[in-house]
Parts: C-alpha cells; sequence; structure tokens
C-alpha cells in the first residue's frame, strides 16, 4: 500500500457485518454517506461528533440520518480514517465507549478490544485460590508476537483448562485465537512461530501510525484500505462476501507466495479451504502467470463444485483473467482431452455400468463361489483399479489390504473371468470408466514433449475424493517439478468417495510444504462440536499415510446449539417442520438463507411434497448456486458439499435412512461396511457443518444410529 498525503477511508469487515443487518432504506442512506467520507473523510459537511465518556478519543460519530450513527476512527496525525461500525444512536455510542484501538506493539496490527467484555471475562476466569496459568511459561512479548494485544494479556494468564481457552478466544482478534488454540494443544512455542509465520518484531513501531499497521498482515483480515470507488461499490453491494476481500493472516501465507513445489492444505469444514484456493488462483494469475498464453487448471471431484467455483471466481477475477482459468472437474477434463486426441469414447457411471456388471456377473455365476455382485464391484474399485490391474496376472499378483474376504488363486482366477467379461461388455459400446480414462490421458500425456506444461499451475479442490490415478494424472498435467505447479486443498473428515491415498506415490512431493486451516469461519462451535462428535472412532488419513485429526479446530462464533426433535409420525414431523421454515421466511429484517438437506432424491421429492404451500427451490446437480434469498433451498447431502447457508435443517433422519439401510445390505464383508459406514458419518458431518448459524435435525419413529444429542 503505497504512502499518500491525500484522506484515505479503511473498512472494517465488522462494519460490513454489521451494514448487511440495517434495514434497505437504512442501508441506502448509509452507502450515499460512505459515498460522501470516501471522496473526502475531512470535508466539512461530514460533521464528525465527539463522544463523551468514550475509553478512545479518536473514536467520532457520523451522522446517518436522525436515528443512525456511523463510528468511524479519526486518527490524530496520517490521512486514514476507519469506518468501524453503524447502527441506531445509542446503540452505536455504546459500542464506541466500550473499545479501544491500539497498535500491537510487538505485532505490528492494528487490534480493537471490547474493554467491557475483557473485564467480564477477567472476572469469570479470576480464581479465589491463584493457580498456575496454562501459558505461564510463555513470555508476555511472545504472547503479543502471537497476536495477542497486551490489555489481554494478564486475562490470559488467568487461562487453566479447555473452558477457559474456549472461554477466552471469542475476545482475541482472530490471528491470535490461531496461535492459541495451538497452545492448548500443546505445540511447542517455537513451532508456531514457524507454522504461522510470526516473524521476530523489526525495531519500535510507532503506536499512531496507522498506514504502517494496515499494511500488517494481521490487519489485512479485518480492514481493507479502498483504492476506487468500483471496490467500494461491490463492497457495499455485497456486504456478505467478505472472502472477496479479506483473508485470516493463515490463509493469505498461503496464497501470496513463491512455493518451491507442491503444497497440500488440510482444514476441517469451514477453514475456507476452497477460498483459499480460489486466492491462490487469482494471485498466481495476476501475479506470476501473467502472460497470454499462461494458463492455470482448478480441478475438482464434483461437477458442480466445479460451477460452484466458476460462479465465485468470477467475482474477484477480471473478465481477462478468468479467460486464461480453466475451472472443471477431472472427468470432464479427461473426456475433453481424449476427444481432442481423437478418441471417441464415454467416461460412465454406475447408471450405465449396473447393467454390465449385472451382465458379466450372471452370465458366469456358476463359478462365482458364493460371492455377491457387490463384491466384484468394490474387488474391481478397491483392489483392480486401484493397482490397476489390467491382466489376470498382474490380479494374481497384486495384495488385498482391506478387504475381508480370503481368496486363493482358484477363487481369484474364476473371479478375474467376470472382471474380463465387465470389461468386453464396456469397450464394445465404447465406454471407460473414469480410472481407465484417466489413465489413458496420463500415458499420452507421458508420450507428448514435455518441454512445456499444458498449465502453468494446477489446483485441487476436494483432494481426499481424488484417487491414485487422479493424483498421477494432475502430476502428469503439471509436468515436471518446479515452482507454484501444484496447490492441493482438502480434508479426509470430508471424504465421500474416494479411497485414501499418499501423495509421494504419485509423484506428489509435498515434504516441508505441509499445511493445516485451524480455524473454523463458517459454523458456531455449538455446531461445530456436535459435527465432529458424529465422527468420534474414525480414523482419517493426511493424503500422505499419516494420520490428521481435528484435536486443534476450533470455531470463534457462538450460537445456538443444534435442535433434535423426534416425532412419532411423519405428519407430526411435517407440522413442525411447516412451522420451523415459516418462521424463518417471514423474519424479513433478517433475511436468512435456509437449507432442507436429505439423503436420498426420492426422500427430497416425499418432503418437498408434503410441504407444497411453502416455495421451495431445489439446487440442482449441475447449476451453481447463487446464494439468493428469494426462497428456501433443497438438496441432497452430497449436493451441498462445498456450500454454506444461514440455516442446515436435516429431516428425515431415521435409522434405514442414515446409514443408508439399502447400502448396508449390499456391503460383501464386515471391513466393506465399515466402510459405508464412516462416509456416512462423513456425510451428515458434511451436511451438519454447511450451518452458519443452526442446525436442526428431525426424525420420525427410530432414530439413527449416528445421530447424537446436542452437547
Amino acid at each position: 500500500m503505497p504512502m499518500t498525503d491525500s484522506p484515505r477511508l479503511a473498512i472494517a469487515d465488522d462494519f460490513l457485518d454489521q451494514y448487511s443487518q440495517l434495514p434497505r432504506r437504512i442501508q441506502s442512506k448509509v452507502s450515499e454517506l460512505i459515498n460522501r467520507f470516501h471522496r473526502d473523510p475531512t470535508r466539512n459537511g461530514l460533521n464528525y461528533e465527539s463522544i463523551l465518556h468514550t475509553r478512545d478519543n479518536r473514536l467520532k460519530s457520523l451522522r446517518v440520518d436522525q436515528d443512525y450513527r456511523a463510528i468511524v476512527l479519526k486518527p490524530k496525525t496520517g490521512n486514514i480514517h476507519l469506518l468501524l461500525w453503524v447502527d441506531k444512536h445509542d446503540e452505536a455510542y455504546n459500542w464506541a465507549k466500550r473499545r479501544i484501538c491500539q497498535i500491537n506493539q510487538v505485532s505490528g496490527a492494528l487490534q480493537i478490544i471490547d474493554v467491557e467484555q475483557l473485564q467480564l471475562t477477567t472476572e469469570k476466569l479470576t480464581r479465589e485460590t491463584p493457580q498456575p496459568g496454562r501459558f505461564e511459561h510463555i513470555s508476555d512479548r511472545d504472547l503479543m508476537r502471537l497476536g495477542v494485544p497486551e490489555m489481554l494479556v494478564s486475562t490470559l494468564r488467568q487461562v487453566i483448562t479447555d473452558e477457559d481457552v474456549e472461554e477466552i478466544l471469542p475476545q482475541l482478534p482472530i490471528e491470535a485465537s490461531d496461535a492459541i488454540i495451538m497452545l492448548a494443544a500443546d505445540y511447542e512455542l517455537e513451532e508456531i512461530f514457524q507454522q504461522l509465520e510470526k516473524p521476530q518484531p523489526a525495531g519500535k513501531i510507532d503506536p499512531e501510525n496507522l498506514e504502517i499497521a494496515l499494511q500488517n498482515l494481521d490487519s489485512l483480515s479485518r480492514y481493507v484500505v479502498i483504492t476506487n470507488d468500483t471496490e467500494l461499490e461491490e463492497m457495499l453491494a455485497a456486504p456478505l462476501e467478505k472472502w472477496r476481500v479479506f483473508l485470516h493472516p493463515s490463509q493469505r501465507k498461503l496464497v501470496e507466495r513463491d512455493w518451491n513445489g507442491a503444497v497440500r492444505v488440510l482444514g476441517g469444514a469451514g477453514t475456507g479451504k476452497t477460498v483459499v484456493a480460489m486466492h491462490r488462483a487469482k494471485w498466481l494469475i495476476e501475479n506470476r502467470f501473467t502472460q497470454p498464453t499462461d494458463r492455470i487448471l482448478i480441478t475438482t471431484f464434483t461437477r458442480n463444485l466445479s460451477v460452484d467455483i466458476s460462479n465465485n471466481l468470477k467475482t474477484i477475477v477480471t473478465p481477462e483473467d478468468i479467460k486464461r482459468i480453466n475451472i472443471i472437474n477431472l472427468d470432464q477434463w479427461v473426456n475433453k482431452f481424449l476427444k481432442q486426441q481423437g478418441i471417441e469414447t464415454e467416461i460412465v457411471y454406475e447408471d450405465k455400468t449396473d447393467p454390465l456388471w449385472e451382465k458379466a456377473y450372471n452370465q458366469v455365476k456358476e463359478n462365482n463361489h458364493n460371492l455377491s455382485l457387490e463384491f466384484y464391484k468394490q474387488e474391481w474399485k478397491q483392489i483392480v483399479q486401484a493397482n490397476q490391474c489390467r491382466t489376470l496376472k498382474d490380479y494374481l499378483k497384486v495384495t488385498r489390504v482391506g478387504r475381508g474376504t480370503r481368496l486363493n488363486r482358484q477363487q481369484r482366477q474364476y473371479i478375474w473371468i467376470v472382471f474380463e467379461e465387465y470389461m468386453n461388455l464396456l469397450s464394445e459400446r465404447g465406454f471407460i470408466e473414469s480410472e481407465e480414462g484417466m489413465r489413458n490421458a496420463i500415458e499420452i500425456i507421458n508420450m507428448q514433449d514435455k518441454k512445456e506444461a499444458k498449465y502453468q499451475s494446477v489446483i485441487v479442490d476436494e483432494g481426499q475424493d481424488m484417487s491414485k490415478t487422479a493424483f498421477k494424472l494432475i502430476r502428469a498435467i503439471a509436468g515436471t517439478t518446479r515452482a507454484n505447479d501444484i496447490f492441493i486443498v482438502g480434508d479426509a473428515h470430508q471424504r465421500l468417495y474416494g479411497q485414501p491415498i499418499v501423495l509421494s506415490q504419485c509423484g506428489i512431493d509435498i515434504k516441508g510444504r505441509s499445511k493445516k486451516l485451524r480455524l473454523n469461519y463458517r459454523t458456531t462451535d455449538e455446531t461445530r462440536k456436535w459435527a465432529t462428535e458424529i465422527l468420534t472412532g474414525t480414523t482419517v488419513d493426511d493424503l500422505e499415510g499419516g494420520v490428521d485429526t481435528l484435536k486443534d479446530y476450533r470455531s470463534l462464533m457462538h450460537g445456538e446449539k443444534p435442535i433434535i426433535r423426534g416425532f412419532n409420525s411423519f405428519e407430526a414431523e411435517i407440522e413442525y417442520l411447516y412451522y420451523i421454515l415459516k418462521e424463518l421466511r417471514e423474519n424479513k429484517d433478517k433475511p436468512n438463507i435456509t437449507c432442507i438437506v436429505l439423503r436420498t432424491e426420492s426422500l427430497i421429492k416425499k418432503y418437498k411434497e408434503n410441504l407444497k404451500e411453502i416455495e421451495i427451490e431445489q439446487i440442482g446437480r449441475e447449476k451453481g448456486e447463487n446464494g439468493e434469498r428469494k426462497s428456501i433451498k433443497i438438496a441432497t447431502m452430497h449436493r451441498v458439499k462445498g456450500l454454506q447457508f444461514d440455516h442446515i435443517i436435516i429431516p428425515g433422519l431415521t435409522r434405514e435412512i442414515m446409514p443408508l439401510e439399502t447400502i448396508l445390505r449390499k456391503s460383501p464383508d464386515p471391513a466393506t461396511r465399515e466402510e459405508l459406514e464412516t462416509k456416512e458419518r462423513c456425510l451428515l458431518y458434511v451436511a451438519a457443518t454447511r450451518a452458519k448459524k443452526q442446525v436442526i435435525v428431525t426424525y420420525h419413529g427410530t432414530p439413527s444410529s449416528l445421530l447424537i444429542d446436542s452437547p
């Protein structure tokens, strides 16, 4: 941010939150005030009003109309004015009286402290008998280096239990929250400095220099200096879309830098992985791959997420730059690539492969040793395809780790007869499965000239659902290892489709470039706790042969606990849903995006028909979700992956529906059944963590075995 003598305006993310809650007529007046303020914050007509009894005399009031006021930080020196809050007169003044703005004298970040709330928290944490604090071994200066404001250091010294940690987290700036969560999870201080990239402070920090403070990475996570009218207009038009402007320091450090090779970023639901992926593409296309011929590929596992990313990326990338970013799910990319090579095949899925499986199975049924058709499908997927077995010889040599049914050599030979027939049926129709299509693409790319990569960078979302072959293809597409070549985000706790993989076995080396996002910016901590309890007892991988956990995964927001309601009949459940949906729809002053999320398409049809008096819009498979608040949405659990809503309602969570009984009945062995149950848990976790405000779960009859009481 260049220095300038002209008056300038910066806007806080909290201001945008509050602005979005105002009535439309007041928003219009505030917008007019901001435009005048932006043109010249020092003009006489703005009438800065002092606030009596404020703790920070730089905080001033600006009149919006007779009833509303905006709160501004008017600097003693310099030319940056900060727009911090807007509310009704008394509420705005009370907000200002409670707060102090300070520049952290170690980290250099601009921080706002709610002094009254801090006093309440301090009183709550203070014990009659003094005890050693959890962070007593950390110096004041190191705590401030981690982002803790000086005023909060003594309160932090009172923290002892995990409950104390959760009590103080909402009072901390977001950059400090990340660090304190890691300290509480027993990370070493130096490891935290390294992972969060907290540099040694450089010299004395000017406590009044807002210009320098607003260039600090931590400050950039909550303040933006307006550079032009268009930027201001776009921000006010979509105040809730803060992800377009603000990145948490841990996110920004992943996005805005050069990496000497492939990067893997893990993070629980709501940590902003997709946001990081999109901003990474924006930064690369604007700062590194700027030539007209440079190209970036963003690829996903599901088609609908690629549509959603495309729609969102267009809001932060210029029309010219977006032309150089190819956003497509991997199967679509393979289909197009093979056609460009003159190979006319069609990648097919269960709707077309299931009849072929039945035909192959029935033709050689006398040799199947009482093995179910589902066993053959799972054996094909988990052993044959995963290990690229193309001949009986390959299949006889491969190890079958993780499969519950033992097979001798003769049994494998009989089983291969069914596989061979299935492959013939595919070939006769010009069909190939996704795995075969990817292998064909890899072979073609490897035979081509490797001097120039097809894309300067490949960015992968939903990495946990990609197969071993998929990552080998991504390696081939990206070409030889080089700076900024591959960027992968994922979370195996949300794995709905794939199997555990090891990136290094796919030619992707992430050593020293494995990162993790820990803060959930979407859901309340009440929802996070309930959703993570669903996964209790499951073990997930880190895409590199290790184990990933959610032990240091936290939400900073608090709200209502999930509501779990059971009913004796379907009719009683529907009556309750009517009541809830009408209540949410009629709250027009604070519009909410609500989505009804169901396990299957047939359940969507059933519930939609019985709620027909309420306007409900289904989110289609191919259509991106635009986030409009005109109606209540409805979708399957798989479809809402990657989306977010204010309220999530999950009806029909009965014993037969989750885990889905029709799927479990097909399990050929205990190992497969356990894997399917784990994926059902992950699916419910995904559905619940789409909620920003609250989750409501209903059922009639016997509840799902996955359902737990709200904590």
